[in-house]
């Protein structure tokens, strides 16, 4: 299956399978073993998104605040903003971590709700606060030796049609940060980009995380919003 394709066959599927999934109303051995049997495959991962080991991590746990994005401040001194959305019942996290290469991560989220009209409020909620999720900028300040370090920043909210349930579209939030020093160390940097996407009483968060000082390639978001319809696919049974 490619990118491009949207999940128009799966969401015939997901129709007929609405509870697919233990309910999110007790964490039990059942819901656990679901989750961890339906998580993505290392052959899910395109190539173009790095090397990395053959096993997947898996925790799960009681849920959290779902943390969108940072928007930094204009003032060096002063706290930047923590963009997110409330809380699931329960939080299941898959996890491939690089063999060799560059540090990074594809990190596929599920975050199971009571039921699917509460997923349903909780998609609404989180595309309503994923607005925030926009601008630029960089500061640069003065440190105690006399060296300078400038921070830019770029945070971005974007439609995924390639990954449609139901007729429901994801949302893509890109976020790329790099600090520079004048004394010419390594630039520290991040770049990350998370597909979240509807799925009967969950959402799916499918990241890829990781520092580099180039943004993703074109190639490298079409292979992530791919691992996102993969995981859809695993997460229904369907693959």
């Amino acid at each position: 299956m490619r990118a491009s394709r949207t999940l128009t066959a799966i969401a015939a599927v997901a129709a007929s399978v609405l509870v697919v999934a233990p309910t999110a109303s007790a964490y039990d051995r059942e819901a656990y073993e679901y989750a961890a049997g339906h998580m993505i495959e290392r052959s899910d991962i395109p190539k173009v998104l790095g090397d990395f080991d053959e096993s997947l991590g898996f925790s799960a746990g009681l849920g959290v605040r779902t943390y969108l994005c940072y928007l930094p401040s204009s003032t060096p001194d002063a706290a930047g903003t923590d963009v997110q959305v409330g809380r699931p019942q329960l939080q299941y996290s898959g996890f491939y971590s690089p063999s060799k290469g560059p540090q990074v991560f594809v990190v596929v989220r599920v975050l199971q709700f009571g039921s699917a009209g509460v997923a349903i409020k909780g998609f609404e909620a989180l595309k309503t606060q994923s607005r925030k999720c926009k601008g630029a900028g960089s500061t640069t300040w003065t440190n105690d030796d006399g060296t300078e370090t400038t921070s830019s920043w770029r945070v971005a909210t974007s439609v995924v049609p390639q990954v449609t349930v139901a007729g429901v579209p994801s949302i893509g939030i890109t976020q790329d940060n790099l600090s520079v020093s004048s004394d010419g160390g390594k630039p520290s940097a991040s770049d990350n980009y998370t597909v979240y996407t509807l799925v009967n009483d969950v959402i799916l968060s499918t990241s890829y995380e990781g520092g580099s000082t180039t943004n993703m390639t074109k190639d490298q978001r079409k292979a992530t919003n791919q691992v996102a319809f993969n995981a859809v696919s695993r997460w229904l049974g369907v693959s």
